[in-house]
């Protein structure tokens, strides 16, 4: 492999173990996947801040590595895990958190000690940044996943749901914090909107393949055309943020 990486080739592993009858070159598909035995994401970003964030993610990660353009991070699980829909929102709820790139089980990842192949990477090492070999069940992701006893419906009146309290007004510092993760995350900026893909995929047909949610960076309110109004301190629940670190959720 390293040989053929020489040559200008990209070397790539694949996390998931696969049902056996795949060719050489064939990544397979969902169905083809039999477990995974590390959760991982992807993160396009080199610079010092994404490190840090990697590096501060609960769970912490079990190994971070150096791709070239960016980082990976891994977290090794006790046991394999064979459920694909708790692997994909397990995916989905660290690639939130890290600002990362969107992934699925069935993804391979850039190999420590190879070089990246990509043109723009002018042949840069692959390593590992740091290794700590820590193991979890699935349960350390608890906190990001869905949470399955609140479903959010459309809000059918034209008049938004009261989000302060009396006498207090939202913390502006939280809602900067959250606006900085949600940008990281990828989405677009206009006026006072963040537009990208709802934080619910799980409650849209297809994922939400044509983003509809939106960020009010002045009024705190998430807004999508499926699950609707949707309250800062239930995004902050979702991202894994805690208001209290900020100084809570008003002032």
């Amino acid at each position: 492999m390293m040989e053929t990486n020489q040559l200008g080739w990209g070397a790539f592993v694949a996390i998931g173990l696969r049902k056996q009858g795949l060719s050489r070159y064939q990544r397979g598909r969902e169905s083809d996947i039999l477990a995974l035995p590390a959760v991982f994401v992807d993160v396009d970003n080199a610079d010092e801040a994404t490190l840090h964030r990697l590096q501060t993610i609960q769970p912490r990660p079990s190994c971070i590595t150096f791709t070239g353009g960016g980082y990976h991070a891994y977290w090794w699980l006790d046991e394999p895990l064979s459920d694909m829909k708790l692997a994909r929102n397990i995916l989905r709820g660290l690639q939130r958190m890290a600002g990362g790139d969107a992934l699925s089980v069935v993804n391979s990842l850039r190999l420590p000690g190879s070089r990246n192949s990509k043109p723009q990477r002018d042949n840069a090492f692959c390593y590992i940044v740091e290794q700590q070999n820590n193991y979890y069940s699935a349960t350390a992701f608890e906190h990001l996943l869905p949470r399955p006893t609140k479903k959010l419906t459309p809000q059918r009146t034209r008049q938004p749901i009261r989000q302060h309290r009396a006498g207090n007004t939202l913390n502006p510092a939280l809602l900067q914090v959250v606006s900085d993760h949600l940008l990281h995350m990828g989405y677009v900026g206009r006026g006072d909107w963040l537009s990208g893909h709802c934080l619910y995929p799980h409650q849209h047909q297809h994922d939400d393949r044509h983003p509809s949610f939106g960020f009010n960076t002045r009024t705190g309110y998430g807004n999508c055309f499926r699950c609707g109004s949707i309250l800062l301190k239930d995004i902050c629940l979702t991202l894994g943020i805690q208001p209290a670190d900020y100084g809570g959720l008003y002032i």
